[in-house]
C-alpha cells in the first residue's frame, strides 16, 4: 500500500481538490492500492490511515510526502510520526520515501509539462 500524505487545510475547497484526486486513483487502482493521508488540520491523520490499514491486514507500506523538499515538514513532522508508527506497527514493512518533489518521475513529469508547454 501506498500512503500518501499531503500538509492538510481547513478549506474544505483545499480538501476536495486534493481528495478528487486520490478518489480517481482508488477508483484505477482500488483503495488498498493507495490512500491519502494528512499531515495536520484535516483527518484521517497518517496514524490513521496506518492503523487502519493493518487492521485490514496490510503487511507493507510505502509513505510518500507530497511535498516538494525533505527539509522542513518532511524532516521535523511526518518522520518522527513515521518513527512513532514503526515502534507501533513492528511487525509492519514502513518505508519512508523521498518527497514527491525529490522523486525522479516528478522531474520527468515537470520537463514533460515544460515540454508541451513550449511547443
Amino acid at each position: 500500500m501506498l500512503i500518501a500524505v499531503a500538509h492538510g487545510s481547513r478549506n474544505p475547497a483545499w480538501r476536495a481538490s486534493v481528495e478528487q484526486q486520490f478518489e480517481a486513483l482508488q477508483a484505477d487502482m482500488g483503495a488498498e492500492s493507495i490512500r491519502l493521508a494528512y499531515m495536520e488540520l484535516s483527518p484521517p491523520t497518517l496514524l490513521d490511515v496506518v492503523r487502519e490499514a493493518v487492521q485490514h491486514g496490510t503487511k507493507r507500506i510505502r509513505i510518500l510526502p507530497l511535498f516538494l523538499a525533505a527539509d522542513g515538514h518532511v524532516d521535523r513532522d511526518i518522520r518522527p510520526v513515521v518513527d512513532q508508527i514503526r515502534e507501533a506497527f513492528d511487525s509492519v514493512d514502513i518505508e519512508l520515501l523521498a518527497p514527491l518533489g525529490q522523486q525522479p518521475l516528478f522531474r520527468e513529469l515537470l520537463r514533460t509539462i515544460a515540454t508541451e508547454e513550449t511547443q
